[in-house]
């Protein structure tokens, strides 16, 4: 959906100092200033509406910057990158009738794309369109999911809508990203340059960068060894947390331009500089990775093209002029940029409605776009028309052909003075107008100007009917023209013509339209005391309805006061609300609608009346829902009464003052500011606890599902460590330890268990075997069966390990009793024969065959401690060879890469503990 913005915005003239601070203000109508130079900037016209193209309904969040795609089968498709959830808003159609939107998210975005603050489009690609680079204003946190680590920096991207977002979204693989870098964390700005190379903002270390990634790594990939990275040591920038310093470089002569938002500037950097100073960096603790090559870079030239810009943030260059977007303030600069581009010429500054704006862009119609990550919109600017280019638009000017930038207009006739040829609007064109600037508001006629001078007769001109006589004389000044007045043509001598001038002929005080009496004698004045009706005619002898109310005085109740009652006992009284019942006998003399309140409440007893009483027969106060009826509560609202009930609007807490509406019928009011208010105002529910009332509660614990941990448990509810048992000991598993997560399920719930077997290290007797947990007999041998130190024994504590584990062994030689022939004697366990004697040379020789396989590691009878320590065969984990720590059996953590994982995995290990 396409909106408009109502405020035009004005062009404003601004010196050429570079230090100061840009100042711009809105108008309800376009007012633009020329420029220095007498020239218009195309963008800015000298006036324009903001157009906003997507906002927050199409997935805008926190937008950051913004590019149309390069391709000239898709220049109409416009990226902006958002921050809040770092996806990609892509704009097809942008502007147009038939625009559509459409929001990826690339599943691997939480280090790719986090914290996104720019977008740089590159070159073309065979299979993958035009490429793009992404900077990330993070530390590599993965979404705030741990510490940071800084393995952080620029990421290279397909633009092809078959690849981006699309690939490697639910495999092993990195998602659709093509390549990355990591020597820049909390990166604020990108351009490309050429390739695969682009320029960085480094908001880290504070410094301006230059990335290869030469051939990219292919979708979802993590080789980055061909990288090349150049850091810029010399060239400072200083980075504005959460507002990005954008970037862009002018191919044609090789400038690259910085918003240097921390700083308040803009600098220039000559990329095609080949005087610099280059020398390996490749041991600096910076380096985060294999690379083909890091280096410092010094000497290179660059400049200070512009200061005193708060909070610099978005950059774009059209036709020789240089753009800059002001994020603390939310104007945007235009500089006339020198032939080498080294320099620039402030010509001017506008300003825009944006709450908080970053990115510019110069789209394929040359229109300015730019993001207002404050308003969650890309807003685009439409110069308005103005034909004579006098700063107002022509659907606004009143002279929209000659210039008239004042837009006076003497006679507010809405033609300009420029342009109106009868400035007074009197009729009279100025060449002939004797008063060409004279009284406004009316119309030169025979009835205001009688001699048609352009003079009003009124105010300008002192005798208006030509007859000699001065107007203050004149009692009709704007009579026949020559006219003489006499007792014939004029009875009462007031100089007006009886005939078709004089509105009272006798003098008597009443015109003659309202005269009954027309001729009546001279000396006759009405008055209240002698005409009470005023209607020309005496009273005494001439007048049968004195007050003239339409009712003769013989049955008129006030016969000297015109009244129009006609209704109850009172007639031809004073009515003053005209409802026909006089104002004596009104309880409601001003309002017509109601005359009578049986019940005296003060609400009246006409059902189509105002405030009619619904319950006219029963006094009351309620005022909302009825009039007139019993508010228990005093709130406002009836009480259900009768055949009326709550369902008809009526009090459903009439004893509460604070409440009166139950929606959903569950017993808790809908005002939120009143006693025991609904928070589920459309849904009925049963919850009393944890301060949420009336919404679902599924198990009737009285916790709502909202905040109950076990919503289908109605014995559990809060959960305090996490582990998945609940704190209720007394409820279903309920947890042993239920401030300390564990999962321990078999002697006891939530308990801390080291070896995952089940029981808890508090009853485990074997709490880092898994395999193992049980010693009835206390004698460190455990009772579960198929172990190497199974307890043969395990009801009868022994230390037997020779032929038997755990058995009784009285002289402590490794036999058990049992089998020991000598079971008192530990030099002797039993007698030595000739095929005890092979079997121990056997032994020997099976002996020294271990030894020899590295698997015999003790000389000598084996001790029951070290038959204790042996580990079971299941438990031997094989330990890999690599750079850093065993990657775990569940594999890598989620998005991680093999290489994060060498640098950083022991620092991952170790947190989980």
């Amino acid at each position: 959906m396409q909106k408009i913005k109502s405020l035009l915005i004005a062009v404003i003239l601004v010196s050429m100092t570079h230090s100061m601070n840009y100042q711009g203000y809105l108008s309800e109508e376009p007012n633009s200033m020329l420029t220095s130079q007498g020239s218009e900037i195309s963008q800015f016209g000298t006036g324009f509406d903001e157009y906003i193209v997507v906002d927050g309904t199409d997935g805008l969040d926190e937008p950051r910057d913004l590019e149309f795609h390069p391709g000239t089968n898709r220049s109409d498709e416009l990226w902006v990158v958002n921050r809040i959830d770092d996806s990609m808003i892509i704009v097809h159609d942008t502007g147009l009738a038939n625009q559509t939107v459409e929001e990826r998210l690339d599943s691997h975005r939480y280090h790719f794309m986090e914290e996104v603050s720019a977008i740089a489009f590159g070159s073309y690609h065979p299979e993958f369109d035009y490429q793009f680079g992404t900077a990330q204003e993070s530390r590599n946190t993965y979404n705030n999911q741990a510490s940071p680590n800084d393995f952080m920096g620029p990421a290279l991207w397909p633009s092809s809508l078959d690849h981006f977002a699309r690939e490697h979204q639910n495999d092993s693989l990195l998602g659709s990203h093509i390549d990355m870098l990591h020597e820049s964390p909390l990166g604020m700005g990108m351009a490309h340059d050429s390739g695969n190379a682009y320029w960085y903002f480094d908001g880290f270390y504070g410094n301006l960068v230059y990335y290869d990634f030469q051939m990219d790594h292919d979708t979802g990939m993590d080789d980055h060894s061909d990288g090349i990275v150049r850091r810029h040591s010399d060239i400072q920038l200083s980075r504005y947390p959460g507002v990005p310093g954008h970037m862009e470089l002018d191919h044609d002569t090789g400038i690259l331009y910085i918003a240097d938002t921390g700083n308040n500037r803009v600098l220039w950097v000559d990329t095609l500089d080949t005087t610099v100073n280059v020398t390996s960096m490749m041991d600096d603790p910076s380096r985060l990775e294999p690379l083909q090559e890091y280096s410092r870079v010094l000497d290179r030239e660059y400049g200070v093209l512009a200061t005193g810009i708060s909070r610099a943030s978005g950059i774009a260059i059209d036709n020789g002029n240089l753009f800059v977007s002001s994020n603390g303030n939310g104007s945007i600069s235009a500089f006339n940029l020198s032939a080498d581009g080294k320099s620039g010429e402030l010509t001017e500054v506008v300003q825009t409605s944006a709450n908080s704006i970053m990115g510019l862009e110069i789209g394929h119609d040359s229109k300015m776009y730019y993001v207002d990550a404050g308003n969650d919109t890309v807003v685009r600017l439409d110069v308005i028309d103005d034909m004579d280019k006098d700063r107002i638009r022509d659907s606004l000017d009143n002279c929209a052909s000659v210039p008239n930038p004042s837009q006076s207009d003497y006679d507010l006739d809405m033609i300009g003075d420029a342009c109106d040829d009868d400035l007074d609007n009197d009729g009279v064109l100025n060449i002939n107008d004797d008063c060409e600037t004279g009284s406004i508001g009316w119309t030169s006629s025979s009835s205001t100007d009688h001699d048609s001078d352009g003079c009003r007769d009124s105010t300008e001109d002192s005798d208006d009917d030509n007859d000699s006589i001065d107007d203050y004389l004149d009692a009709c000044p704007l009579g026949e023209a020559g006219v003489i007045s006499n007792a014939q043509s004029d009875y009462d001598s007031d100089g007006c013509i009886d005939s078709t001038e004089d509105e009272d002929d006798d003098a008597d005080g009443v015109i003659d339209s309202a005269d009954d009496c027309l001729r009546s004698p001279l000396e006759f004045q009405s008055n209240s005391a002698s005409d009470i009706d005023g209607d020309g005619c005496q009273d005494s002898g001439e007048d049968l309805d004195d007050d003239a109310d339409g009712f003769e005085d013989s049955i008129d109740l006030c016969p000297v006061e015109s009244g129009n009652s006609s209704l109850g006992t009172f007639l031809g009284c004073l009515d003053a609300d005209g409802d026909g019942w006089a104002d004596v006998e009104d309880v409601y003399p001003q309002n017509r609608t109601q005359w009578s309140d049986s019940d005296e409440d003060g609400f009246g007893d006409s059902p189509v009346g105002d405030f009619a009483d619904s319950c006219p027969s029963l006094s009351g106060t309620s005022t909302i829902d009825r009039y007139g009826c019993i508010d228990s509560d005093g709130d406002g609202y009836s009480n259900p009464y009768g055949q009326y009930t709550i369902q008809d609007g009526a009090d459903a807490f009439p004893n509460d003052e604070t409440q009166w509406f139950d929606l959903d019928d569950d017993g808790f009011g809908d005002n939120p500011d009143g006693l025991n208010s609904d928070d589920c105002l459309n849904q009925s529910g049963t919850s009393r606890e944890g301060g949420i009332l009336g919404c679902t509660d599924s198990d009737s614990d009285g916790w709502a599902d909202s905040i109950d941990v076990f919503p289908n448990e109605p014995t559990q509810w809060v959960d305090t460590d996490g582990d998945g048992y609940g704190d209720q000991t007394g409820g279903f598993e309920g947890d042993s330890c239920p401030n300390e997560s564990g999962n321990s399920s078999e002697d006891r719930y939530g308990c801390l268990d080291s070896d995952m077997d089940g029981y808890s290290d508090l009853g485990d007797s074997f709490p880092n075997s898994a395999s193992a947990w049980s010693d009835a007999d206390s004698d460190s041998f455990p009772d579960q069966r198929a172990l190497v130190n199974s307890d043969d024994c395990p009801n009868e504590a022994g230390t037997s390990i020779e032929d038997r584990i755990g058995c009784l062994d009285t002289d402590g030689d490794g036999w058990s009793d049992e089998n020991d022939a000598y079971p008192t004697d530990s030099t002797r366990s039993q007698a030595l024969s000739v095929a005890n004697t092979n079997v121990l040379i056997l032994g020997i020789v099976l002996v020294i065959s271990l030894i020899f396989t590295g698997l015999f590691v003790r000389k000598g009878r084996s001790k029951p401690e070290d038959i204790k320590s042996v580990i079971p065969i299941e438990n031997i984990a094989i330990t890999q060879v690599s750079t850093g720590p065993p990657i775990p059996e569940e594999g890598l953590p989620a998005g991680w890469t093999v290489e994060q994982w060498q640098y950083y995995g022991q620092d991952y290990l170790d947190r989980q503990k």
